[in-house]
């Protein structure tokens, strides 16, 4: 059979149903064996940046592996973007390049370019992939897969890349006489005198919180996760790529702490005694850009699959445990007998704090003029079912969702939080559309961020996915603007719809897409 063929049945026979793509000369064995193909569908965007970050809503809205595939040249460099987005958020996707006949790759000759569009794709990508490689033999091609499957799923997981040269998407090859990837198993074990910490602090400690990230989703702990803190009667934070693990109306729930935050989710880390984080690197965005102030008066302990990240906390951390989150939970959960449960008192006071500092303001919704954006995400999760997607852009769509936003049990909520590029929201929106068919999706997003990848509309208007989009009327790039009217005396530079800068009408556009508007 035929290379290509071998990959996307491969692909298919690891469940993955779905691949998102741009068409072009350097892949066209393999998207001709994409489209061939009875067990894999095909979505094709219009940007091999939308590519990516349809593949990434995809992967975010199944907790599971994606796929891509795109062409050689400007096809993999359109994709980087998405590729960093994936990498910084641990979101698992395998992409796979087209690339010009081997025969005609620079290799190592100095030249920066020999065959038609073609360019080192490989290295660029390394140092934001876990594994990244160019096919040189069709008889690795099942290790290659093997091994990118493994390692995107592995440890803490992120994207991978395999090009393959033209010449070898057509070679004939056999499939029982392809070598494997042997995998090797992983240590995941939990030291005694680790957990023997944890307990010990949990004893002791009078006011203790976990602050839980998106490692919990990753390794699928959500439920072991609440079903722990309901034992022990602990107050439980969220990071935003954390957001929907938890009901908003819990009452162990006391908020989304950080730069960006409910000020009663900082209060509470500013008052504790003991905060374990669990898969959260502790990011400036919730750490504070002092980061050596968080959580001040606290022991603080940090739990994480990612060794660098525990290095890089140091200076903030006062122990660190390299574990699995999921391992860790079911560990302490499985010794929450030897603890007592933590002071009702505690959790009163989190609450009372944050009900003494709301994010709405009730003058928030007297304006008769405009809509407040924290008000308007007030109504919309008020109205939003159980079984919606939420997928922001940037900016505004992030920030304010994020703050505001009440989450019922079962949706899902999601952002790109680490790379966070402008024109994520609406083709990740679709990705998330893709992964479902059935289950509504809303896209939140700016005018400006929409302008970013806003030819995904003929997309949408393909397929007709279940999706709604509310595009913010911020006449521009509205978090830039604030920063410049108040740091810099309101000199606006790029950021408006002034004489610099215009946006469409959305009315048209939409029109021209046989969208409702």
């Amino acid at each position: 059979m035929r290379l290509a063929d071998y990959i996307i049945d491969w692909l298919s026979s690891k469940g993955i149903t779905d691949m998102f793509t741009v068409s072009g000369g350097g892949s066209i064995v393999l998207c001709d064996s994409l489209g061939r193909s009875d067990t894999m569908k095909y979505y094709c965007c219009h940007h091999e940046q939308a590519v990516a970050f349809a593949a990434e809503g995809y992967a975010r809205a199944s907790n599971n592996l994606a796929a891509a595939l795109v062409t050689t040249g400007p096809g993999g460099t359109n994709t980087i973007t998405g590729v960093s987005s994936s990498w910084i958020d641990s979101v698992p996707i395998m992409f796979i390049s087209g690339q010009v006949y081997s025969t005609q790759t620079i290799k190592n000759t100095k030249l920066r370019q020999l065959g038609v569009q073609e360019i080192n794709i490989v290295d660029l990508v390394k140092p934001n992939t876990k594994y990244a490689v160019s096919l040189s033999s069709p008889a690795d091609i099942k290790y290659e897969l093997e091994k990118a499957y493994h390692f995107a799923l592995s440890g803490r997981p992120g994207p991978v890349w395999i090009d393959i040269p033209a010449d070898l998407q057509l070679a004939l090859i056999n499939p029982r006489k392809l070598k494997s990837y042997k995998t090797r198993p992983i240590s995941n074990l939990l030291d005694e005198k680790d957990i023997n910490l944890v307990i010990e602090k949990l004893r002791v400690s009078k006011r203790p919180v976990i602050l839980a990230g998106h490692g919990v989703k990753l390794a699928k702990g959500q439920s072991q996760l609440i079903k722990l803190i309901e034992e022990m009667n602990i107050p439980l934070l969220t990071t935003w790529n954390a957001t929907d693990i938890i009901n908003s109306d819990h009452p162990l729930f006391i908020g989304r702490p950080g730069a960006f935050a409910e000020r009663g989710a900082n209060f509470a880390v500013q008052n504790a005694d003991l905060i374990i984080t669990i898969g959260s690197r502790l990011p400036y965005m919730v750490t504070g850009y002092n980061s050596t102030d968080f959580g001040r008066n606290a022991f603080k302990i940090m739990i994480d699959i990612d060794r660098a990240e525990l290095k890089k906390s140091t200076d903030i951390i006062n122990y660190s445990i390299k574990v699995d989150a999921l391992h860790f939970i079911n560990a302490l959960s499985g010794r929450s007998h030897y603890l007592k449960k933590c002071n009702s008192s505690w959790v009163e006071q989190c609450q009372k704090i944050r009900r003494k500092y709301p994010m709405l303001d009730h003058e928030y919704q007297k304006s008769n003029v405009f809509v407040n954006s924290y008000f308007f995400i007030q109504e919309l999760s008020k109205l939003l079912k159980k079984d919606v997607r939420v997928v922001t852009d940037m900016g505004l769509s992030f920030v304010g969702t994020h703050q505001a936003f009440r989450i019922k049990l079962g949706q899902k909520l999601f952002t790109n939080s680490g790379h966070a590029p402008m024109g994520w929201g609406l083709p990740a929106a679709f990705g998330a559309c893709v992964q479902n068919l059935k289950a509504p999706v809303i896209c939140l997003t700016g005018d400006g961020g929409f302008m970013m990848n806003i030819q995904e509309l003929a997309t949408v208007m393909c397929h007709q996915p279940n999706l709604k989009i509310f595009i913010y009327n911020n006449e521009g790039y509205l978090t830039i603007k604030q920063s410049q009217q108040r740091g810099f005396e309101n000199r606006l530079m790029g950021c408006s719809n002034d004489e610099h800068m215009k946006f469409p009408n959305f009315k048209l556009i939409a029109e021209a897409h046989d969208l409702p508007f």
